[in-house]
């Protein structure tokens, strides 16, 4: 790191330095010196991990992991009803996405009309869900149906979109209290509805078709009212990703569509690739591609990306065969397992768990978007960078769903005030967000002691980039600062995740009582340092990316 560095190198962390030869040797020997030491400390922790799992599974049995003879392993941790939901149900998925992929090629040779595709997604659509809901679909349709109407009445309304919101925000509530509706509800003639075998209750999509619906009625309200946008050649002024052939994704979300029929609506909200788990994306962007499709991704790329996916499944695969503290943390069987652990094993678990869960949902979303990237569609990347690769709580959260945070930003941040009223409304969006995953209290508290943290966090930024700061902002001491204040940002996240992922209060205390000691103390300190390693090494990765004028794609 930088004391490693004779003083005349301070300039290495300044972003607008010259990269001379001298210069440039200096920067990859500190940046090659922290990923060394950051790779040290979390092989370690792995390796740890994978011999404690291995004697538990041993001498014990733990409950959610099952004998299977794969990747070097005895046993996996089918514990996660989700992940294996998902891997049990992928040759079926896969089948049916080639058969959604070559029948709209087929579709395209005849006619390529907007109405002939939308016609076609419509029914495949429909079809899907009543191979996955049953009878269910009838109440989805009806959700659809509900806010169209309201759409239809309500539209030349200033105040339409607070209307959907608490109209939609009831449903969802109701909804979930009740665990769905029953056909047996409305006349015991219809009871036998209710009896027929299914795939996925149809209200275990309800919360992501909410944001389908949403989408479509306000940006067809926004239409309506002529709200004004940026036109193209502003938008290509600053847009480093738009050209003559490609139009980026953040245009394709801004610009009003020339079509808001029911017929589409149904085909939005029904579209198969983003149905099942997003990502999200806006009906503007959307009803575009379906005009327009993307040029981002070309055929090469798009393989590569495939391939990426596979090696990612296969990750995934042996992490599931050989580390199995998911199945040891979350299922409360396995309580007396780890109530011995140490205060290393539990932060060492803790952390196998939340790339475990970075990994799942990694698969998982990139399957569908390259479903939907084969049929034309680009959606932004939930998961854009490396769970490691995030060093405060607003850039972890942006990064984690981030189809969800666009649509958030413009349907919930952006109405309520942006910005400029950002220390507030972020208690409303994390409210929701909280909601929206399911009805609990802990999750309510969880997301907003996500607030008490990003509060500060928002308050320092902006505090120290103000034009009278620009020059602090370049020495080594605001550099350290960043350093060490990231570190006790990533602490933080350890813990929250600890409660909220793995071994929940008791497991915070457990880990609290054995760290008050000079053995834990010197654990708090190697952590602390593997993490201002970390720390530093992302930082002069962002630092190079400015000198060399990137910035992040898309938004």
């Amino acid at each position: 790191m930088n004391i490693f560095i004779i003083k005349e190198l301070k300039m290495l962390i300044a972003p607008g330095t010259p990269d001379t030869p001298t210069i440039h040797f200096w920067r990859s020997f500190e940046k090659y010196i922290c990923l060394s030491f950051a790779i040290f400390g979390f092989g370690v922790c792995l390796k740890d991990a994978y011999f404690l799992s291995h004697e538990i599974a041993a001498k014990n049995h733990i409950a959610g992991v099952k004998r299977e003879s794969w990747f070097g392993s005895n046993y996996a941790d089918v514990d996660d009803v989700q992940l294996t939901a998902f891997l049990n149900g992928l040759p079926s998925l896969s089948l049916t996405a080639c058969l959604f992929i070559m029948i709209r090629k087929m579709l395209l040779r005849y006619s390529n009309s907007l109405d002939a595709q939308i016609g076609y997604y419509l029914l495949f659509g429909l079809g899907f869900l009543l191979y996955i809901h049953g009878p269910g679909t009838l109440f989805t349709l009806l959700m659809i149906l509900g806010n169209y109407v309201l759409l239809r009445i309500f539209i030349a309304k200033r105040w339409f979109p607070a209307l959907v919101w608490i109209a939609n925000v009831t449903f969802l509530i109701i909804t979930e209290y009740n665990d769905g509706y029953k056909f047996g509800w409305i006349s015991s003639y219809f009871g036998f509805l209710d009896q027929i075998p299914i795939a996925i209750k149809w209200n275990r999509s309800s919360n992501l078709l909410m944001l389908k619906i949403i989408s479509f009625v306000i940006d067809c309200h926004w239409c309506y009212l002529n709200k004004p946008i940026k036109s193209k050649h502003k938008h290509m002024e600053r847009c480093i990703e738009c050209t003559k052939e490609i139009t980026c994704l953040k245009y394709r979300y801004e610009q009003h569509a020339n079509i808001y029929t029911l017929k589409a609506f149904l085909a939005y909200s029904c579209y198969p690739p983003l149905y099942l788990a997003g990502p999200t994306l806006t009906y503007n962007a959307w009803i575009s591609q379906i005009q327009s499709p993307q040029q981002a991704y070309d055929s090469k790329r798009i393989a590569f990306y495939t391939l990426r996916l596979i090696f990612v499944f296969f990750i995934l695969q042996w992490w599931i065969n050989n580390l199995y503290f998911p199945a040891i943390a979350i299922n409360p069987k396995n309580k007396w397992i780890w109530e011995d652990f140490t205060a290393y094993e539990l932060i060492a678990g803790s952390y196998v768990i939340l790339k475990w869960i970075w990994l799942k949902f990694m698969v998982i979303w990139r399957f569908f978007r390259l479903w939907a990237l084969l049929d034309g569609i680009e959606t932004p990347e939930n998961l854009g960078k490396c769970i490691s690769n995030e060093y405060c709580f607003e850039g972890f959260w942006r990064m984690w769903h981030r189809s969800f945070n666009l649509w958030l930003i413009r349907y919930l941040f952006v109405p309520l005030g942006g910005t400029k009223y950002k220390v507030l409304n972020i208690w409303v969006v994390f409210g929701f967000v909280a909601l929206w995953h399911d009805l609990k209290m802990s999750l309510l508290v969880w997301g907003w002691g996500m607030c008490i943290f990003i509060v500060p966090e928002t308050l320092v930024k902006g505090y120290l980039n103000r034009p009278k700061f620009a020059k602090f902002r370049e020495t080594l001491q605001y550099n350290w600062l960043c350093v060490i204040s990231a570190s006790l940002y990533l602490f933080l996240l350890c813990i929250a995740n600890l409660v909220g992922f793995s071994f929940g209060v008791t497991g915070l205390i457990i880990a609290a009582n054995q760290i008050v000691s000079w053995e834990g103390l010197f654990l708090i300190i190697k952590i602390f340092l593997t993490f201002m390693f970390l720390v530093h090494f992302m930082m002069m990765i962002r630092y190079e990316d400015l000198r060399k004028g990137k910035q992040e794609i898309g938004f």
